[in-house]
């Protein structure tokens, strides 16, 4: 009888990984076979099973999920009325950086963004140094931005890419300006409002790196900055001037200085896109007279790289 207790609790083959053939002290918690080694024992397994399927842990781990979707949805929310309390001559431009690689790669990306609306740019490698950019963005009231950048890139190789693009762009900016008194409409007060052209000469470095694993992740920044001059008419947004005109117009020279940030995850050809994009236009001719501009914007889109090879 003894001899068949032995054999029932002696251990009958090797476990590889435990160095040597001892026993060491049991250890409090819920896989205390973890002392000795032996992560692999029917045990372990078993206890870790039954912790993860616990319904209070599911509960706990649900419960988190939903908080963070909620404060991401809050946090959105909040910066789109943050963003839509002024409406704006300019917005940060919500341009794709593409990362150019070959010659004949292309690059379609088009979203929505909170400012204007909608936005697309189209990227070309026209050589294996030089490429193509166009861009568009409108949006509602007359709002609408188009840009056409010949430029450079260089790929560094362990998948790092830099371009510099150069280009002319031009758009038309609407800003109203609504005046209250006690939440009630003040007819000693019009509405005030601020329009007009604008033209962009600009050069943006952009800067990234892409993945060729299973991730498809894309990522890097960009800084566009050179000469902005606007010829904007002013209904009483500087300052008051009359009823029924004639209104003034201002032709300003300004500095224009907006970095972007992006990401692309997805498939090997189509990718959802994230940018955010800041934006600064310091007026030179006349800095009272201050061109409207959200200091950020967002953009949500699709990335296309069609196979031209």
């Amino acid at each position: 009888m003894l001899n068949k207790i032995c054999t029932w609790t002696a251990k009958t083959r090797a476990i590889p990984s435990l160095p040597r053939d001892n026993f060491l002290a049991k250890v409090p918690g819920l896989c205390p076979v973890l002392s000795s080694g032996n992560t692999t024992s029917l045990y372990c397994r078993a206890v870790i099973s039954k912790a993860k399927s616990h319904p209070a842990i599911d509960l706990y781990i649900r419960y988190r999920s939903i908080r963070k979707l909620v404060l991401i949805q809050n946090l959105f929310i909040f910066l789109t009325f943050f963003l839509l309390y002024s409406c704006s001559v300019y917005y940060p431009q919500t341009t794709d950086i593409p990362l150019i690689k070959a010659k004949n790669d292309l690059r379609i990306d088009a979203g929505v963004s909170v400012f204007p609306l909608a936005h697309a740019t189209i990227s070309y490698g026209l050589t294996n140094k030089f490429a193509l950019q166009a861009f568009g963005s409108f949006g509602a009231t007359d709002r609408y931005y188009f840009h056409l950048a010949p430029g450079l890139y260089r790929d560094f190789g362990n998948n790092r890419v830099m371009e510099m693009y150069g280009g002319f762009g031009y758009g038309h900016g609407n800003a109203h300006e609504i005046n209250y008194s006690d939440d009630i409409w003040d007819d000693n007060n019009p509405p005030s409002r601020l329009y007009g052209n604008y033209q962009v000469y600009f050069l943006q470095f952009n800067l990234g790196k892409y993945e060729q694993t299973s991730k498809h992740l894309d990522y890097g920044f960009g800084i566009k900055t050179g000469y902005f001059h606007s010829n904007l008419t002013d209904i009483n947004y500087y300052t008051y001037s009359s009823e029924n005109g004639p209104f003034p117009t201002y032709r300003e020279s300004s500095l224009l200085i907006e970095p972007i940030l992006f990401f692309r995850t997805g498939g090997e050809r189509v990718k959802f896109s994230f940018k955010v994009g800041l934006s600064r236009v310091l007026t030179l001719s006349n800095p009272d007279n201050y061109v409207p501009t959200p200091i950020i914007n967002l953009g949500l889109g699709i990335n296309f790289t069609p196979n031209t090879k």
